[in-house]
């Protein structure tokens, strides 16, 4: 079966932008907004993949605030308190097929690739989907 013997590093994004626990909320959101990006792992000072944030966690924040109103907890929010902290990651050498196992099994679409203890990529349900379509 080709996602078998094609390897996760084949087809992973490697130039990543990363989010620190601290980052403001307001912050990260912008960035999510100016690049259209959907996923950002989070790292702590050394490199080390500690959570992941998604477009739908800002989403989900922005709805309970409008439901609240609650001005002042926006305002102090931090990316640590909406991440998803231990997320479900992959090595490169992975197997793509094992990359749509872990999407398909937690409802998931995007996964931090990571060697050592560092992240040197992400590889997302989009990726898998436009090399797919690419055969």
């Amino acid at each position: 079966m080709i996602a078998q013997s094609v390897a996760v590093a084949e087809l992973m994004t490697t130039r990543v932008l990363f989010a620190k626990p601290e980052q403001d909320f307001q912050e990260i959101a912008r960035l999510f907004g100016e690049l259209h990006i959907h996923h950002l792992p989070v790292t702590d000072e050394n490199g080390k993949l500690v959570g992941i944030i998604s477009a739908n966690d800002i989403m989900k924040a922005y709805s309970r605030w409008r439901a609240a109103d609650d001005q002042l907890s926006r305002l102090s929010l931090k990316v640590a308190d909406l991440m998803t902290s231990s997320p479900y990651y992959v090595c490169p050498s992975s197997s793509i097929q094992k990359a749509a196992e872990l999407f398909t099994l937690h409802g998931i679409q995007s996964l931090p690739v990571v060697e050592g203890n560092k992240v040197v990529g992400i590889i997302t349900s989009r990726d898998l989907v436009r090399y797919f379509a690419e055969l």
